[in-house]
């Protein structure tokens, strides 16, 4: 499994990228594989916190992801016969007529009743709990690992997040002429790929929004042309409701 990654910025909460946040990691965790922690310098007993929490967060999230697919047939079956009884109970067994609609209501009722309640017992299940529980313990005992390269990805969020707003919502839509800083950085390409990868994924989760306008502005590149009305979109977001703009650059800066 691929490391996870503390991104610190200076003005806005530490990112915390890691790949526990697929479900499929979950299980392909070998029962000796150690949580690694890549970060470009020591971390504070603080931000170690933040960590600690960001990834026991992501753990709850994944094997809930994990187990519910793990048991999808059998809660699909259970969720189907109770479908299936309730429908010809109320249309065989008793004797007032009901019409067919409120049939199908009430057994369509219970079906989403029955896999709600079968999710709920399967995240609480002693196979879910253990993997939690082993999962976070090795969280808790991660091995921290400084690179030194990290540090120009950091620097490029914050000299992002020191330029003007209405500037950078206009060089990402290639508005005007302007442009950001260019990111400068040692990494290899593997490691580019990774954290692309999990950048993505943890705004995919945590930041829909986000995700959706980096997306939005990614394809307006592809085509080649500018757009005031997104470079406009972006900047009333980014006034409104603090959208983290350099985040955006980040993702594609590091796009392959």
């Amino acid at each position: 499994m691929n490391a996870s990654y503390a991104i610190q910025r200076r003005s806005r909460p530490l990112i915390c990228l890691t790949p526990l946040i697929e479900a499929t990691n979950v299980e392909r965790l070998q029962s000796d594989e150690e949580v690694v922690l890549k970060s470009s310098t020591l971390l504070t007993k603080r931000q170690s916190d933040e960590v600690t929490f960001a990834l026991y967060n992501t753990i709850d999230y994944s094997v809930d992801r994990w187990i519910q697919d793990k048991q999808y047939v059998p809660r699909f079956l259970a969720s189907a016969l109770a479908f299936t009884v309730s429908y010809f109970i109320f249309s065989l067994a008793v004797r007032d007529p009901i019409p067919m609609v409120d049939e199908l209501v009430i057994s369509s009722v219970l079906a989403v009743v029955t896999w709600r309640a079968i999710a709920r017992r399967d995240s609480r299940s002693s196979v879910a709990q253990h993997r939690r529980h082993e999962l976070k313990v090795r969280a808790s005992d991660r091995r921290v690992v400084i690179v030194d390269e990290l540090f120009a990805l950091e620097q490029y969020l914050d000299d992002v997040e020191s330029q003007d707003v209405f500037m950078v919502a206009n060089a990402l839509c290639g508005v005007g002429g302007a442009t950001l800083p260019a990111l400068q950085h040692a990494l290899d390409d593997q490691t580019v790929m990774e954290i692309h990868s999990l950048l993505m994924a943890h705004l995919k989760l945590h930041d829909k929004e986000l995700f959706d306008l980096i997306a939005k502005v990614r394809q307006n590149r592809r085509r080649e042309s500018s757009s005031a009305k997104l470079a406009s979109q972006l900047y009333q977001k980014a006034m409104n409701k603090a959208l983290d703009l350099a985040l955006i650059a980040l993702a594609l800066a590091l796009t392959p």
